[in-house]
């Protein structure tokens, strides 16, 4: 588990596919905000493969075309992935688990440095959160 954090990957066990874990995550989540992006958090107890588990998405309401939300996608992708390790570090050290969600708000796409500087954003709160309310 501590080399996936150290490297600089996004594979299967870091994404959340289990249907009962988005419901709970939309039900029951904490949001932030930043820019265009919302994060959407609950912390668990359940362990699962990684301490951080992200679901990324893009509404069909806010970007038409498909080729436009798949883009921003793999934006959202990229710039969790290259600024995740702060936030593994915090929550494999404590022992928690974590569902994230992170929602684009938008309507037309953004460029990379725009997205890398909001997920970084929303990170940090969020390891602010949990710094202010570790339960």
């Amino acid at each position: 588990m501590l080399s996936s954090a150290k490297s600089n990957t996004f594979r299967k066990p870091e994404k959340i596919c289990n249907q009962n874990q988005i419901d709970s995550l939309f039900k029951d989540g904490k949001s932030i905000k930043s820019g265009l992006f919302r994060l959407l958090f609950v912390k668990t107890e359940t362990p699962g493969k990684s301490p951080v588990q992200v679901l990324i998405a893009v509404p069909k309401k806010n970007l038409r075309h498909a080729v436009d939300r798949n883009r921003m996608k793999r934006l959202i992708r990229e710039a969790y992935r290259l600024s995740k390790h702060k936030l593994l570090d915090e929550y494999s050290v404590a022992g928690k688990h974590l569902d994230i969600a992170i929602i684009f708000m938008g309507k037309q796409c953004v460029s990379q440095s725009d997205t890398l500087t909001a997920i970084n954003i929303l990170l940090d709160r969020l390891i602010q959160v949990h710094e202010k309310n570790p339960e």
